[in-house]
This record gives C-alpha cells, structure tokens and sequence, in this order.
C-alpha cells in the first residue's frame, strides 16, 4: 500500500468515527451504530470504537450488548476508568446495585479524576440508600470541577433531604468556582 493511500485509509477512518460520534451525540443510534461497526471491523482493538458501542447499545436498552462492549473494551484495556464506569451503568440499570457500585469505585480508583465516575457511582450510592457516601461522591467530583451546575444541584438537594440545610445553603451561595467544605457527618 503506498504511503498516499495509507493516508486516504487514516482520514477515512478518523472521518468516519468523528461522524459516528456525531451522530450518537444527536441521538441518531442506528447510524452511529452501523459506523461504528464498520470502524470495529477495521480495527476490533480500538477502544474508543468498543466505548461508543457499548453507549449507544445501553440507550437503546440493549444491555447485554452494552456489557459486551464494556467487558471487551476492558479486555483491550485494563485502565480503562469509561469501561467500568459503563460496565456499572449496565448493572445499575439490571438492579444490580453492588455490581454496579463495585464497577463505578473501580473506574475512579483507575482514574481519579473522572467527574461521570463519581456522578454516576453518586447516583448508585443513592439507590442503594447510603447517602453519605453519595455526598462525598459528588463533593469528590466538585473537587475536580466546581463549576457543575447539575452536580451542585444535586449535592444540594441530597443535603436538604438529609436536613443538612446550613450545608445546602453554603453550597448554593458560595462561588462556583470554589468548593464549599462540608462537613462530614458520623
């Protein structure tokens, strides 16, 4: 193969994943899916392609598919934080909170800095009615990032249902690019 056409190969390749992207971001899943499959085909160990997969297979609530793409993107990548973080998504969706917690605390472990790891591993915390480590997981990511308006919102509210309201208060009139302490209860 001559050194143009590798090239050719490249940008189509690159085009075609910018384009089943795109098409996944504004929800057209058929297309993003059938894209994505053909870039699979090219390359199976690429783990951006078996990521896209596994999202566009869990919105259209087709889970065992998902799972399959998480569990072979993590077979191709061990470290990888989105894979588990879907994989969670997966059982959390099956009911099955203590496998999806197990997969969420794995990804922010794997990459600490992954504010979706700690919102969603927040949210399992909640299903599972332990709203004090769903507190710290959501002032975890604000650690990361305390401009999130939905990840403050959220925050807040779990606190006024905790009736931590001086907290809930604190965390809604301090400036969004600080993160309030809170303190923690026993």
């Amino acid at each position: 193969m001559s050194l143009t056409t590798q090239q050719t190969v490249q940008y189509s390749y690159q085009g075609l994943a910018e384009l089943a992207h795109r098409e996944y971001q504004t929800g057209d899943y058929e297309n993003a899916e059938k894209h994505c499959m053909q870039l699979w085909r090219q390359d199976p160990s690429n783990t951006a392609v078996l990521l896209l997969l596994s999202s566009i297979h869990f919105q259209c609530r087709r889970l065992d598919k998902s799972a399959h793409f998480s569990m072979l993107a993590i077979k191709q990548n061990p470290m990888l934080a989105e894979a588990y973080s879907n994989l969670g998504n997966v059982y959390k969706e099956r009911g099955l909170l203590q496998e999806a917690l197990e997969n969420y605390r794995h990804a922010v472990r794997l990459k600490p800095d992954f504010i979706d790891g700690y919102i969603n591993l927040a949210a399992a915390l909640v299903a599972a009615n332990d709203m004090e480590q769903a507190v710290q997981a959501y002032v975890s990511a604000l650690q990361y990032n305390p401009d999130l308006y939905c990840v403050r919102s959220d925050l807040g509210n779990l606190l006024k249902a905790l009736g931590r309201l001086d907290e809930a208060k604190m965390l809604r009139l301090s400036r969004p690019s600080t993160t309030p302490p809170l303190q923690r209860s026993s």
